[in-house]
């Protein structure tokens, strides 16, 4: 054990024997002797308060925690007890209301019935028996049976009194002016309006009951049976009965709805009484949580006072390395306390010093063990932190995805309901001009249309005769001109053609001549059918020009005065094929030689596929050149339905249309022989739905959109100077041509170094990726300026058929579906080179009745391309 000089007293002196040299006294030091000791102390007590209150606080958190969670519970409970109360409640208020409402009515009902049997009463007829007008009319019958069997005996009983016969004869003029009173009482709607007429009735029935009695009285044979009782009568009063206990059940029904009324009304009362102590629940659980945020923050100062603890440390490192040099002069001073005793004050100090040297390693000791646990607990805390971290992290990482989900799914809906609920128009919104629609007021006007190709019916009207004598005079008077004018008129009607051939016999004797000529039948388009060319013609004209589903059709006709059904048009359908089949295919062969097509796809339905266990989801495609369109229906949307459309091309074609994958496998296939031109319209579509549902990529779209538009308006300048018969074009041309490359080359330019600048999975890249993936079909029009810039024909093509597919459903099946493709082909066609398409179709259905049902060989006569400019005014539409 070591000491030092400080630690003894002014008392102690060292004297060397020999020398007579005294050692000099020890100075004390100012500072107090056990000032480490009581640091020691104050760092010891520090570190158990600082312990003392990481377990309160630790306890508390967790004690909060606990008691915060019971208490979402007991509240998440109780709110959902109280929210089922409500609704119960308030169900129950809607049925008593309802029963009482109901039990109004009965109520007022078995009054009546009841007003009712009193007017019965009053008129003498019993409720069990009959209705009164059928028990009167037995009676007539009886009285005139008995009158025809007086008039038999008349010779005996004689005459009938005059009295009775005029009554019998009233009487039966009154049953006769009644074949049929009503029921009285069909159903417990109508009771109400026959009892209120059950009041106007009552005179007459009581006249009729005055005059069946003086009949009675008159004359009535002995075996007549009294009336039988009337059913309906029964049955009105049977129904009152079943309403009197409906209206008994009603009442107890409401009584137990009042009692459960009252119950839950108490039920409520008491839970808004237990609801008051959530309210106190909530309002504690919010006051500890604040207090739970202190004692957090607390533990976190405790944790941040780790670098006092290790000044703690190097202290005591300090004082370790000073009691052992406190050691070491002990020794030295116990090995000079040796060759001299010590005094025994001296002695007791010493044995003082080393006691309290020992308490000093003892309290080492323990506050090294402190440490130790405080060093565990703190590793624990870390490790604690550490996992609380992770959780932490990953909860972000959980809540960053479903933000992101939650922004994805809300675009979704934005362009969902944009494509269902929004504009048609994908037209940017202008600011509006002064000008008022329709025709200005000064601008000089068109006048009526003259309709020099309508025929005319002349309809002459005069005045009456009597109007045309003088009525003083009496002379006539004189024509002095007319007046004309004239009404546009449309009659529409169906008619039978009757056809009367006459029979030639011969009137000579040659028997080289036939002996009788007849003329020939009229051709019919389908033999066994009655049914002529111009019918069929205006059915396809309905259906395939008008968009009308077959019943629709057959209603129009039936309205026209032809009865006939959906089926027999139906039906006809898969005749007509073979009939157009080759007009179609003289279309798709006119198709293939030009040199610039659009093609598009749409949705479509037969529901002839459901029954063979698939879906009936098939597709509806289209080719459009500039004189012609084809449509072609199939299950389908495979590059190899395409190949149908665009693979037996005899030049190098330019296709316009989308950017769906099935037309660049086309292209890939056909190796050169289709150049894929993309749709500018679709690609402006992308930034659109880009911004939907984030308006803070609005105004970056719409910096996108409105360059689109630039590179648009420069396309339409251009094409003011072109020229295709020109082999070289005007230097305006040449300038526009220009201007045009190199707002192109700036515009993907710019998508370059903006997507370069992005990251990759963000919606600003995928529209600005999509826009470089294209850039090569998107730039055809540039070098070609005969190319649109968007696939706008075959949408306008495609508009039609999908009206018909609202109204219609699609088809019902395959042969439908073939038929209605065919159709909208030859129609369409023939709507775009301004062919009247009814007139065409009598004429071609003439044409094929008289080739026996089958189609002409030459179809030049038919085609647009092919028939001459004569043929063609007479199928043109007059005016």
């Amino acid at each position: 054990m070591a000491i030092r000089d400080e630690d003894f007293g002014a008392a102690l002196t060292l004297v060397e024997g020999d020398e007579g040299v005294s050692s000099p006294p020890v100075v004390a030091r100012s500072r107090e002797p056990r000032d480490w000791q009581s640091l020691f102390e104050q760092a010891q007590a520090r570190a158990d308060q600082e312990r003392a209150r990481a377990d309160a606080a630790e306890a508390r958190a967790e004690e909060l925690s606990q008691a915060e969670m019971a208490a979402h519970c007991k509240a998440g409970s109780l709110k959902w007890q109280l929210d089922k109360s409500r609704d119960k409640l308030k169900a129950a208020v809607e049925e008593v209301k309802e029963v009482r409402r109901t039990a109004k009515d009965a109520l007022f009902l078995q009054s009546e019935v009841v007003r009712l049997e009193k007017l019965l009463s009053q008129a003498g007829v019993e409720s069990g028996r009959r209705g009164t007008m059928m028990s009167l009319r037995m009676e007539v019958f009886w009285l005139r049976e008995a009158l025809q069997a007086s008039e038999a005996r008349k010779d005996t009983t004689g005459p009938v009194p005059a009295g009775a016969l005029q009554a019998l004869k009233a009487a039966s003029a009154a049953a006769a002016g009644r074949d049929t009173t009503g029921p009285l009482l069909k159903e417990n709607a109508r009771l109400r309006k026959a009892l209120e007429r059950s009041q106007e009735q009552k005179d007459e029935l009581t006249a009729l009951r005055r005059k069946v009695a003086a009949l009675r009285r008159s004359k009535r044979p002995a075996q007549m049976s009294p009336p039988p009782p009337s059913a309906r009568l029964r049955e009105v009063l049977e129904r009152t009965r079943k309403q009197k206990d409906t209206n008994k059940a009603l009442r107890q029904e409401v009584g137990s709805l009042n009692r459960e009324t009252r119950r839950l009304e108490r039920e409520n009362r008491r839970l808004r009484r237990d609801l008051e102590p959530v309210q106190d629940l909530k309002r504690t659980v919010r006051r500890l949580s604040k207090e739970a945020s202190l004692l957090r923050g607390a533990l976190a100062g405790f944790y941040d006072q780790t670098d006092v603890i290790a000044s703690l440390k190097k202290r005591v490192l300090h004082l370790e390395v000073a009691l052992g040099n406190s050691a070491i002069r002990k020794e030295e001073l116990e090995a000079k306390l040796a060759e001299r005793p010590l005094l025994p004050a001296a002695c007791r100090r010493v044995r003082d010093a080393d006691k309290t040297i020992e308490s000093l390693h003892e309290e080492i000791a323990r506050q090294r063990k402190a440490n130790a646990r405080q060093d565990k607990k703190i590793a624990q805390l870390r490790k604690a932190k550490g996992r609380l971290s992770k959780k932490i992290r990953a909860l972000r990482a959980g809540n960053a995805r479903l933000e992101a989900r939650i922004v994805q799914l809300r675009s979704s809906r934005a362009v969902l309901s944009k494509a269902l609920y929004g504009s048609r128009s994908e037209k940017q919104k202008r600011s509006g001009t002064e000008r008022k629609r329709g025709q200005q007021r000064g601008a000089p006007g068109h006048g009526r249309t003259q309709r020099p190709g309508l025929k005319e019916k002349k309809e002459r009207r005069n005045p009456p005769k009597d109007a045309r004598i003088c009525s003083c005079c009496g002379k006539p008077y004189v024509v002095n001109g007319e007046r004309s004018t004239h009404l546009i008129e449309i009659e529409v009607e169906a008619c039978i053609r009757r056809i009367l051939r006459t029979r030639w016999r011969r009137g000579c004797e040659c028997p080289s001549s036939p002996l009788e000529v007849i003329a020939p039948p009229v051709a019919r388009l389908f033999p066994g059918t009655p049914y002529g060319t111009s019918f069929w013609a205006r059915f396809l004209f309905e259906h395939s020009v008008c968009l009308r589903p077959l019943s629709r059709i057959a209603g129009w006709m039936r309205d026209q005065g032809l009865a006939i059904s959906p089926g027999t048009l139906a039906d006809s359908q898969k005749r007509f094929v073979p009939l157009f089949e080759p007009v179609a295919a003289a279309i798709l062969a006119h198709q293939n030689r030009a040199a610039l097509r659009h093609a598009d796809e749409t949705g479509w339905r037969v529901q002839e596929f459901r029954d063979n266990g698939r879906s009936s989801r098939a597709w509806l495609w289209t080719s459009v050149s500039k004189d012609a369109v084809y449509f072609h229906i199939d299950p389908s949307r495979s590059a190899e339905v395409a190949k149908t459309l665009f693979g037996d091309t005899d030049c190098t074609v330019f296709v316009v249309c989308d950017r769906y994958s099935a037309y660049r496998k086309l292209a890939r296939e056909l190796d050169g022989k289709v150049i894929l031109c993309f749709c500018w319209a679709h690609q402006r579509r992308t930034f659109i739905e880009c911004a939907a549902g984030h308006a803070r990529l609005a105004r970056w779209c719409e910096g996108w959109i409105e360059r689109i538009g630039e590179i648009y308006h420069l396309n339409d300048e251009r094409l003011k100077h072109y020229d295709a018969s020109r082999e070289h074009q005007m230097p305006a041309f040449d300038a526009a041509q220009d201007e045009l490359k190199k707002a192109v080359k700036r515009l993907f330019a710019d998508a370059e170094a903006e997507l370069a600048d992005l990251p990759k999975k963000g919606r600003k890249a995928k529209a600005l990726r999509s826009l470089l993936n294209h850039w090569e079909g998107l730039c055809v029009f540039v070098d070609h300026p005969q190319v649109p810039m968007d696939n706008n024909f075959a949408e306008r093509a495609l508009r039609g058929p999908v009206i018909g597919r609202r109204l219609s459903f699609g088809s019902n099946s395959e042969d439908g579906a073939k038929f209605t493709a065919i159709m909208y082909s030859v129609v369409g066609t023939l709507s775009m080179n301004s062919i009247d398409v009814l007139r065409w179709l009598e004429a071609w259905l003439d044409a094929c009745a008289k080739n026996g049902g089958k189609p002409p060989d030459d179809l030049s006569p038919w085609l647009p391309w092919t028939m001459s400019e004569k043929r063609k005014r007479e199928f043109t539409a007059p005016g």
